[in-house]
């Protein structure tokens, strides 16, 4: 995993990186304006929701926690039955009428659905199928992190507000399940892969809220490096595998939770629906880092560390 060392200038040449901290709108906390290949926009991303979106990701930790360390079986059944049951959650409790704030489900379909978000091209497939009840819905992180008390155990402090507590669906449920692009395995599977995520974001502390009372800049920073990570993408038409640094995939794992914000963004600046390959194995990693540092480097003179 890439490691969130501040960068070592090299060489001059301007771009959104080069933007003071003192200069970033104070409304928003990032810079104004951000420039993407030849064209100015604003902020694709803010910085409330990749608070909020940190504050959901410690409620999985706490979830996760609250496990036996020891049990990889008690995990891996838990990833299982909550992709059941947001599958069934979304074909047949939501098929009925729009989604509203009330409709939040349990924790654990909430984590389901996060993690089928973030598989944007399948997801994409899906919301024009079986799951066309979430076509147009926005994962509800403000309204989650409404609900959870930072300073406490978030998982227990989500339970205790307004979130329906978790039922394992019936076999009658199960059977009734309609084809999908994804099988409820798959999302699971998502699911165990996003933990690793998760994981790391805890590592390094960011899932603490009193590491933030210092200060928000290396928060403010990942959103501005996301920016940069997609003006390399369109410098270089898409044609290679860039490897995000661990802030850069925070950013960009809260855009994706917006999906048709994220979808309409990523085929303006980039010409198409960018996807996230959250099973891309070592190798390819690998590989991928080396060519992102080497292309980092070029076009914005910063070491990609």
């Amino acid at each position: 995993m890439v490691s969130l060392n501040l960068f070592r200038r090299r060489q001059v040449k301007s771009s959104v990186l080069d933007v003071p901290l003192e200069k970033y709108d104070q409304g928003t906390g990032l810079p104004a304006i951000i420039n993407i290949g030849h064209v100015d926009y604003k902020p694709l991303v803010s910085l409330q929701e990749t608070r909020d979106h940190l504050t959901f990701l410690s409620a999985l930790s706490s979830l996760r926690d609250s496990l036996p360390s020891s049990d990889d079986t008690a995990f891996s059944s838990l990833c299982k039955e909550s992709a059941k049951a947001y599958t069934n959650w979304a074909q047949h409790t939501l098929i009925s009428r729009p989604f509203t704030a009330s409709d939040l489900p349990s924790l654990e379909i909430l984590v389901a659905w996060h993690s089928h978000l973030l598989n944007p091209t399948i997801y994409d497939q899906e919301i024009a199928g079986a799951y066309r009840a979430l076509e147009g819905v926005d994962f509800p992180l403000s309204e989650i992190a409404s609900l959870i008390s930072r300073r406490d155990d978030t998982a227990k402090a989500i339970r205790q507000n307004t979130l329906p507590s978790f039922r394992l669906i019936t076999s009658d449920e199960e059977s009734s399940l309609k084809k999908t692009v994804w099988s409820y395995e798959e999302i699971g599977m998502a699911i165990g892969r996003q933990a690793k995520f998760v994981g790391h974001m805890k590592r390094i502390g960011w899932l603490d809220e009193k590491y933030w009372d210092k200060g928000l800049s290396k928060l403010q920073f990942s959103i501005v490096l996301y920016h940069a990570w997609l003006d390399l993408m369109q410098s270089t038409e898409c044609k290679y595998f860039l490897v995000p640094r661990l802030d850069i995939d925070l950013a960009w794992h809260t855009h994706q939770l917006h999906h048709g914000r994220y979808k309409a963004d990523t085929i303006m600046v980039l010409g198409k629906l960018l996807n996230h390959d959250d099973a891309a194995g070592d190798e390819k990693t690998g590989n991928g880092m080396e060519v992102t540092r080497k292309l980092w480097k070029k076009r914005f003179g910063w070491e990609y560390q």
